[in-house]
């Protein structure tokens, strides 16, 4: 089945990467592009040439609705969006981090009434996935546990999406409070999105570490869940369900 999609965000790392991504998939089409500081531009894809748009609003008045829109902005515009696609019955995909529990909590009760689907993770890399999964189940096993993240200077959140995906994952599981799991942060030039997550009892130390060196790797989560986003209810904010979906 082929998935038209609106793609908010073209022209960061992440949006650039996607559009390469998809240009050699058959069952993907972009029919449409949003990026406010473009307006009155053009873009060239294999799937044609189309006219930057400010809004999904203004979007919307040019061309058919499609299957699912695909965001990699900043939290403002993705709040934005996400309450925007759910108000339309659109399912929606997002990577972009930052968006605070409130808005997290209304775009959930946004796409509970619509019906449709979303997607909004903090991570899209098949191992990044499998680090929080193994960290949760070490949480049991261990006293203390710690996280160190490291990204890119130009990230603008701290802690990351992942970290805190990854803390909120281990308390299900943990010997510790909430609390008592610090998140370390580091923004450095040359870094891209790197994550060890410690564990440790009296005598051992145990670490589970992701490094995500090309934006690539994110590319097979994000299409993987453009195909699949109709096996799943509602707002997911991970992709493991794709993944385990047993």
């Amino acid at each position: 089945m082929t998935k038209n999609i609106w793609l908010c965000g073209p022209f960061g790392k992440m949006g650039t990467a996607l559009r390469s991504a998809i240009s050699v998939e058959d069952d993907i089409n972009i029919t449409g592009v949003v990026s406010p500081g473009h307006v009155g531009e053009n873009i060239n894809s294999v799937d044609g040439e189309f006219e930057l748009c400010a809004s999904l609003e203004e979007l919307s008045n040019k061309c058919e609705s499609p299957d699912v829109i695909v965001d990699f902005t900043k939290a403002s515009a993705a709040y934005e969006n996400a309450i925007y696609a759910g108000k339309n019955s659109i399912d929606f995909i997002s990577g972009t981090t930052g968006l605070s529990e409130q808005q997290r909590q209304e775009i959930v009760q946004e796409f509970e009434a619509s019906g449709a689907k979303a997607i909004i993770a903090s991570n899209f890399s098949v191992g990044a996935v499998l680090m929080m999964r193994f960290a949760a189940q070490a949480a049991a096993h261990f006293s203390h546990s710690e996280i160190v993240e490291i990204h890119h200077a130009q990230k603008l959140d701290a802690p990351s999406g992942t970290a805190i995906t990854t803390k909120e994952k281990m308390i299900e599981n943990a010997n510790q409070e909430l609390s008592e799991i610090p998140i370390h942060s580091l923004r450095l030039p040359g870094a891209i999105a790197h994550q060890q997550v410690y564990f440790s009892n009296l005598g051992e130390v145990l670490r589970i570490e992701h490094d995500a060196n090309d934006r690539r790797c994110f590319m097979p989560g994000i299409i993987l869940s453009i195909r699949e986003i109709d096996a799943l209810q509602g707002v997911s904010f991970s992709i493991e369900k794709l993944l385990f979906p047993n």
